[in-house]
């Protein structure tokens, strides 16, 4: 008898060689573009953002108490994989950088990335770490961190709720248009100015509680203002337009209000951050930095306010 395999079972093992062949060089193929193909500007942003949550957790190692481990790995979770090591060439080919000498050197660098992204879901999670480390860093000494932009409220016309700005202008005189109005009306933006509207009331109705000649007066009252510079800003009084309009009125006092003002008030603020953090994925970089602004504005204060309630890791991403 002949030792040759039989004519079908030869062809079908030529087969399985092509195939297998055909998979090796893919495989190789696959393996030499991983190596080669240029790192993307998203791709270097997402990873050097993680890189900077990387270094506060390894290298500045903040107070446990206020920023615990765990919470910075969330954070640094929340910026997708660790670096291939291909990636991580092409990063250092581009230059890192010197590692942030502190907490706000780290939250400033998010922050860039926050208002320069062209990727929405960085952009937010990079404002929400951001925001996080703002509020866990302690204010300079003597500062109140509620009152930021104090001078800019009081150089305002006008007095009680932005609302007063939707009075319409006659025509010339620089005052918005329906067109520009319209195109202002962004649901995540438009949620954000009510959530800091009900945060205004809520401060305003604490600031009546508190007698005038008490420290905690004094900073109602900066948080009060503060917010009412942010709801007369240029880039959202256009907003006050919408219909429905975003600061209508009709706010209920948060829970809890009557037994401790001020940590209500908190609660309200931190709430307000949660919403800029979806209003800024939502918005282009071009429309970001009044909602950078008053995100940090509003997550500082809140911390201010409520001390005791421990610092979000993600706000407005968890």
């Amino acid at each position: 008898m002949s030792s040759r395999p039989p004519a079908p079972l030869a062809s079908a093992w030529r087969v399985l060689a092509v195939a297998l062949t055909l998979v090796l060089v893919l495989v190789l193929a696959a393996g030499l573009w991983a190596h080669w193909r240029s790192l993307s500007d998203d791709d270097a942003a997402r990873l050097g953002a993680r890189a900077t949550v990387a270094s506060v957790r390894t290298g500045l190692r903040p107070d446990p108490s206020v920023l615990p481990d765990a919470v910075l790995a969330d954070q640094e979770a929340a910026f997708g994989p660790a670096a291939t090591p291909s990636q991580a060439r092409h990063l250092e080919a581009r230059g890192t950088g010197a590692p942030p000498g502190s907490l706000a050197d780290a939250a400033a660098w998010l922050e860039d990335v926050a208002r320069t992204s062209p990727n929405g879901e960085l952009a937010a999670t990079a404002a929400s770490v951001a925001a996080s480390w703002r509020a866990a860093e302690p204010p300079p000494a003597g500062a109140d961190p509620t009152a930021r932009r104090t001078e800019e409220s009081e150089a305002g016309s006008g007095a009680g709720s932005p609302a007063a700005s939707k009075v319409p202008t006659k025509e010339g005189d620089g005052g918005d248009t329906d067109d520009d109005a319209a195109s202002s009306c962004e649901p995540a933006q438009l949620a954000a100015v009510t959530a800091l509207d009900r945060a205004r009331f809520t401060a305003e109705a604490a600031a009546a509680r508190i007698p005038a000649d008490a420290a905690q007066r004094g900073t109602m009252d900066a948080v009060t203002d503060t917010l009412d510079a942010t709801l007369r800003e240029p880039a959202v009084t256009p907003m006050l337009s919408c219909d429905p309009a975003p600061v209508a009125g009709g706010h209920v006092l948060p829970a809890g209000f009557a037994e401790d003002p001020a940590r209500a008030v908190g609660g309200t603020l931190r709430e307000a951050s949660a919403t800029l953090v979806s209003a800024v994925g939502a918005s282009s970089p071009e429309g970001r930095d009044w909602l950078l602004t008053a995100l940090l504005e509003t997550a500082v204060a809140a911390q201010h306010l409520d001390p005791e309630h421990p610092v979000p890791a993600l706000p407005g991403r968890d």
